[in-house]
């Protein structure tokens, strides 16, 4: 069974994604923040992280890429990043994955449709090496 952290600070929007993924047979744990995150990344090995951007910050969520990346035993961990900001803070610019500045597997627009959430997990998880303690 493959474990999944989901980084967010809205526990509403956590309830949604454990009820959709643990009815679909994954292990779920979640933080309400970037320093929560990072304890359990250590903590608990997850096989997959879904990341936010806003939390304590506006880009919270960028820092916290970048500091699982910086870890080099880290390197493959797969990072979903789901963020609001575009809709929230109107942004005209479209962020993407960059090795650099924002180091993730695959960037998604909340909201989101459980089944396509779903699947994007089950795909990542079957393409990406699988974290290794």
């Amino acid at each position: 069974m493959a474990k999944i952290l989901i980084i967010d600070d809205d526990p509403d929007l956590i309830d949604t994604y454990l009820i959709i993924l643990t009815n679909n047979g994954y292990e779920v744990s979640s933080a309400l923040n970037g320093e929560e995150g990072l304890v359990k990344i250590k903590n608990d090995k997850p096989d997959l992280v879904v990341l936010d951007v806003m939390m304590n910050t506006d880009y919270e969520g960028f820092d916290v890429a970048r500091k699982i990346r910086e870890d080099m035993k880290l390197l493959k961990l797969p990072i979903i990043m789901l963020s609001g900001i575009h809709e929230v803070k109107k942004v005209r610019y479209r962020f993407a994955p960059d090795e650099t500045y924002l180091p993730v597997d695959i960037w998604l627009d909340k909201p989101i449709e459980p089944d396509v959430f779903l699947e994007i997990i089950r795909t990542t998880l079957s393409d990406m090496p699988q974290q290794t303690g």
